[in-house]
This record gives structure tokens, sequence and C-alpha cells, in this order.
């Protein structure tokens, strides 16, 4: 246990409440509860990176080589959360809504676009503050029409290019300066699902660390970065067999302008 690392119990429907209590929203219903950390206090906006597999372990395992994530630790907050889905929709549903899946109801790309249940961006929006998402088509889909900025990228694109698209677009939006954004990273995973192993792993999580430092010098000090995991690694060599089953979550301050 480090000094930047704490042992109490977190989960991913905390993130949610802890990005409507900085943008001064109210959130209809709420399973997590707000995260209390001083380096979240004077944040105006937030940023939240969901980086697909991010699990905890996995994380420890990589950051000795991931120089940026290992900067943004040192300066912030490193968190094991508890997952709550082994997959990515339901568990992606919860970080942006606050509600355990049984609650949202939402287990597949249909279910988002037809559940009633309004997630963080649409609130966001419907306030009155900035929002951008960034993730797979399907999933930006789902807010063309309800928020500012809704960029797609196709997942038929290799996975580096699908990255490297993410960090792109991530960056053009934080140029508006967006109270609320949400990008999406699949590389990990992919290389996971593909087999590629231990150091096809390395590899995707060395390109999504080299672009969270291009996002990061993007940003101003008054954002809030929640870059966290969706699920734990689920195949290959790295799979946890045994619970608890927990993602990585770092909270740190934008840096520009140091």
């Amino acid at each position: 246990m480090t000094a930047h690392e704490t042992s109490r119990s977190f989960s991913q429907i905390d993130i949610a409440p802890t990005a409507a209590q900085i943008l001064g929203l109210k959130l209809s219903k709420q399973d997590g509860h707000p995260i209390d950390l001083a380096l979240a206090r004077g944040s105006k906006n937030v940023a939240i990176i969901i980086i697909d597999s991010l699990g905890y372990d996995l994380l420890k395992w990589l950051l000795p080589a991931l120089e940026n994530m290992r900067e943004l630790i040192s300066g912030g907050q490193l968190l094991a959360m508890d997952c709550v889905s082994n997959h990515t929709t339901p568990a992606i549903a919860s970080i942006l809504s606050g509600l355990l899946p049984q609650n949202h109801g939402i287990f597949d790309k249909a279910g988002a676009k037809e559940s009633p249940i309004l997630s963080l961006p649409e609130i966001a929006s419907q306030a009155g503050r900035s929002c951008a998402v960034i993730m797979e088509q399907n999933g930006a889909d789902v807010y063309q029409g309800l928020i500012e900025m809704a960029y797609g990228i196709s997942d038929r694109v290799p996975p580096q290019d699908f990255d490297q698209e993410a960090c792109r677009m991530t960056c053009l939006a934080l140029r508006k300066r967006p109270r609320l954004l949400v990008s999406y990273f699949i590389g990990i995973d992919k290389s996971v699902h593909l087999g590629l192993g231990r150091e096809g792993i390395m590899d995707a999580a060395l390109l999504i660390d080299r672009f969270i430092g291009e996002i990061m010098m993007a940003a101003d000090e008054e954002t809030l970065f929640i870059i966290c995991g969706d699920h734990p690694v689920h195949a290959g060599p790295l799979k946890r067999t045994k619970g608890p089953y927990c993602v990585a979550a770092i909270l740190a301050r934008g840096r520009a302008n140091k």
C-alpha cells in the first residue's frame, strides 16, 4: 500500500455521484456515493476515461512501464473499485448512471438505446453543462441529439487505430472545455481476445499510456480525470480466477499550464 492508495472500499457506481457532485448535478437515483478526495475539491469539470479490461491487478502489473499513469498516480489517487459486471455494456451503464446493473437494466447495446434511465451525460446536458462523449459508434449513437458532442468510432478498425482516433477526438473535444467528457479505449481488451498474450497486452497499454499523456496535456487544472476500467481481464493468461474482482481507477487533475 503506497501513500497514494487507500484501503477504503469503492465501487464503479461511485463514479457518477462523484462527477455529479463536482458538476453541481443531482442524480434522480443512485446506488453509489460521492468519493470524498481532497484533489477533487476545486475541480470544475470532469473527464471520465474508460479503458476496457483495465483490472486493478492488471494495472499493477503494467504500471512499471506506464510513465504517464505513474505520474498521474504520484500526484493523484489510485483506487481499487469493485466491478459490478464482467461485461462492458452493463459496466459502462453503471459507471455513467451510479446504478447497479439490476437497477439500470442495461445489458446490451439495444437496451442502452431503449432505456428510460438518464445517464450522467444526459442529465448534465439537460442542466446546461456542455458534454462530449467519444466511444464506439453504437455507444455514441445513444447520445446523438441529446448532448453537444457525440463522436463515434467504428469498431471495425484495428484497435490501435481506434484508440488513436479516440485520443485525437478527445483532445479536440477538450479544446472546447466541456464540463463533462467521456472517452473509451479498447486496445487492451482487444489484445486479450485476439490471444496476443502478455506482450500484446503490454503493447496496447503502452500506446494507451502515451495517449493518456497527450490527453492530459490538452486539459486544464480545473478538470478532474477519472481513468477507470470497465471490468477485469476475463480471458488469457492474466485472467483473475477468484474474487474480489476489481478495476483500477486513477483520479488526477489536468496538468496543462504546469
